[in-house]
């Protein structure tokens, strides 16, 4: 039989990495943080920090797993596949268009993945990369309420997975090292009023 490899869809180019000093600064408050020096980070942090750090510890976690990706892919727009224009018209979605499209990492099989603190910030990105992405996985880790989780959840995306990153995966199959990256969202997720 001859079997046709499927074409993924490359990236246009990666974002350049933050500036050596810019990744110190961050390095210092992602360091407090595994330390588990609270305290400390509450009176260090700034804006974005529990973000930053949550990006950190779900990189951590897929290199944990295994899990090949590249981070910080851009990708130039194109025009949405016809199937994503069908679902936006029945479900009255308004189909968003944007210049780029840059999630925080692309795995081997082309698969978009964009993380997030917040459960409704996850399905609003559904809206910014759905039709633009093969596959799309967005991971999350506040529980919350808005208008786009109550729009999209009872959706079914058919080629996105919206989760909790405390679901990726089951307990049973994770490694030390990976229970040890969970323990750290868990601590992130109890400073949720603490820290940004």
């Amino acid at each position: 039989m001859n079997f046709t490899k499927k074409t993924i869809r490359q990236p246009d180019e990666y974002r350049e990495l933050i500036s050596a000093r810019s990744n110190r600064k961050w390095g210092k408050i992602i360091e407090l943080f595994l330390q588990k020096r609270v305290k400390e980070l509450a009176l260090s942090h700034k804006s974005g920090t529990r973000g930053r750090i949550f990006e950190f510890l779900a990189l951590e976690l897929f290199q944990k797993k295994q899990i090949r990706y590249k981070s910080e892919p851009i990708f130039n727009h194109i025009e949405p596949n016809n199937w994503y224009i069908n679902f936006t018209e029945k479900h009255n979605i308004k189909l968003r268009k944007h210049d780029f499209y840059n999630p925080d990492m692309f795995l081997e099989d082309g698969t978009w993945v964009e993380i997030t603190l917040s459960e409704n910030t996850a399905y609003k990105k559904l809206f910014r990369y759905g039709h633009q992405a093969e596959n799309l996985l967005i991971l999350w880790l506040d529980v919350d309420n808005g208008l786009h989780k109550k729009i999209c959840q009872p959706l079914n995306f058919p080629n996105a997975e919206v989760r909790s990153i405390e679901n990726f995966g089951t307990l049973s199959e994770n490694t030390a090292e990976e229970l040890e990256v969970y323990n750290y969202l868990k601590l992130l997720k109890n400073i949720r009023n603490k820290i940004l």
